[in-house]
């Protein structure tokens, strides 16, 4: 149920100042409720100084609800926070609100100076229903000069991958020629050519079935 203005101020000002932790989970659960703008920031800001588990989980919920822009803008930074908890909920929830409009955000993570963010942006991408993540994770394959990120995007690629994905993974290999690499590249080739396999044994049952 959507709240007034006045309401809207008054949750605000809980979810910031209220001592009384129900208070600042009844803000948090009604917020995310609102739609306007700015909303997103507010709860974010929350997330970060908030210390009870369960008004936490509440603010995350609200986050789900509000523009998935405005929330990934606003929860990129948290990747590059050194508050380990603040990195694992910043994924959790760019992993569910990440799309098209969104992209951009992305790019410019897994472009960043911080080994470790970038890292964090290709889990986001490869646990992420969005459908744009292959062929982000295939740029960062061809592209990254770190063994780390390359190797995280690999494996997504084992998953969501194609056959055609062969030579890009043998490239990277060639690329590093590190036994981590190959260890890696050598399972997503693996991968890879169990999908083909799956996908030829699919297409002769089709074919054999009776019309």
């Amino acid at each position: 149920m959507r709240v007034t203005a006045k309401e809207y101020f008054s949750l605000v000002e809980a979810l910031e100042s209220s001592p009384d932790r129900a208070e600042r989970l009844n803000a948090a659960c009604r917020l995310g409720s609102w739609g306007a703008g700015g909303t997103a920031a507010i709860l974010v800001k929350a997330l970060q100084r908030e210390q009870e588990a369960v008004v936490r989980e509440a603010i995350m919920g609200s986050l789900l609800l509000c523009d998935a822009g405005e929330v990934v803008q606003e929860v990129a930074p948290l990747l590059k926070s050194d508050d380990p908890t603040s990195r694992s909920l910043a994924l959790e929830i760019l992993t569910c609100k990440v799309e098209d409009r969104a992209a951009g955000v992305l790019e410019q993570l897994l472009q960043d100076g911080d080994r470790d963010v970038r890292v964090l942006a290709v889990h986001v991408l490869g646990r992420s229903r969005y459908s744009g993540s292959l062929d982000l994770l295939r740029q960062v394959v061809q592209r990254e000069e770190d063994i780390n990120v390359a190797c995280a995007a690999l494996e997504y690629i084992g998953e969501l991958g194609r056959p055609g994905d062969r030579p890009l993974v043998e490239s990277c290999r060639q690329r590093f020629r590190h036994p981590y690499m190959e260890f890696i590249a050598t399972k997503t080739l693996q991968q890879l050519q169990a999908s083909m396999e799956s996908q030829q044994v699919e297409g002769e049952e089709y074919l054999n079935e009776p019309v």
